[in-house]
C-alpha cells in the first residue's frame, strides 16, 4: 500500500538539517526564474531540478542521485530509496497535476490492445505488478514537492510503500474509464488520498494527490512560502 507519512515521520526520516538544506537548494534553482515570474510568465522547472535539489540536500547523510530513468527511484540514502516528484495544483483543495510512477512500458506488451479488450490482467502483469516487485525490494518513498499555482507556496509531502504479503490480481481492484483511456488501480492506495492509474496514451502508470486530504497540516511540511508573490518577497528569498 502507498501510505501518507505524517509531518513528524517526514522529519524523522529526513532529519531537520535536510529540511533546512532543501530550502537553500531550491532557492538556488529558482533564482533564475525571478525575472520571468515577475513578468507573469508560467513557472517552468525541469523535473530533474527537484531530484538534484533533494540529492544535494541529503548529501550530508549519503544522498546520491541515481535518476535518469534507470531506476524506479531517483535518490539513494543508505537502504532508503526516494522517487522525487514535482506536482502543482490551483489552490490547496484541488487534485494535483499528474506524475509518472512507472515509466513508459515496452511496445511488446501491446497496451493499446489491453485497453480495447479491457484486459486488466494483462495491464496488471505488464505495468502494475512489475512496479510493485521493484519497490518492495527496499524502503521506498515517493517524495513530492507540491506547489500552489496561485501563490507559488511550496510544500513537501512523502508517501511510504508498505509491504503486503500475497498481493494478487483481482479484477475488482481495477476500473476502466468510460472512454477506456485509463485504468484505475484501487488496491494500492486510498482513492480519497491518491489517484493511481495506467494511462493508455502515455503507456505508463501515473498518480495524482488529493488537495483536500494533503492540505491537512498533519501530512505536509511548508518548505517555501510566497516565493514569487512580490518583489520584496523575491529579494528576501534570493538575497
Amino acid at each position: 500500500m502507498i501510505v501518507p507519512m505524517t509531518k513528524e515521520e517526514i522529519i524523522d526520516n529526513l532529519k531537520q538539517k535536510t529540511i533546512d538544506n532543501l530550502s537553500i537548494e531550491l532557492e538556488r534553482r529558482f533564482s533564475h526564474l525571478k525575472h520571468d515570474i515577475m513578468m507573469g510568465r508560467p513557472f517552468q522547472v525541469a523535473k530533474e531540478s527537484w531530484e538534484y535539489a533533494f540529492a544535494d540536500a541529503t548529501e550530508w547523510i549519503g544522498g546520491e542521485w541515481v535518476g535518469s530513468g534507470k531506476n524506479p527511484e531517483d535518490v539513494h540514502i543508505s537502504n532508503n530509496k526516494y522517487d522525487i516528484k514535482g506536482l502543482s495544483s490551483r489552490g490547496w483543495k484541488n487534485w494535483s497535476t499528474e506524475a509518472s510512477v512507472r515509466q513508459t512500458v515496452k511496445n511488446e506488451y501491446n497496451i493499446d490492445e489491453s485497453f480495447i479488450k479491457k484486459d486488466s490482467l494483462s495491464l496488471w502483469e505488464s505495468v502494475v505488478h512489475p512496479w510493485i516487485e521493484k519497490v518492495y525490494q527496499s524502503n521506498y518513498h515517493i517524495t513530492i514537492f507540491w506547489r500552489n499555482k496561485e501563490n507559488n507556496d511550496l510544500r513537501l509531502i512523502m508517501l511510504k510503500v508498505v509491504k503486503e504479503n500475497n498481493i494478487e490480481y483481482d479484477k475488482d481492484n481495477f476500473e476502466f474509464s468510460k472512454t477506456q483511456s485509463l485504468m484505475h488501480v484501487k488496491n494500492l492506495c486510498e482513492p480519497n488520498q491518491i489517484k493511481l492509474y495506467v494511462l493508455k496514451c502515455k503507456k505508463r502508470m501515473e498518480m495524482r494527490i488529493s488537495g483536500k486530504f494533503f492540505d491537512n497540516p498533519k501530512y505536509h511540511l511548508n518548505i517555501m512560502k510566497n516565493v514569487f508573490a512580490n518583489e520584496s518577497t523575491l529579494e528576501e528569498c534570493f538575497r
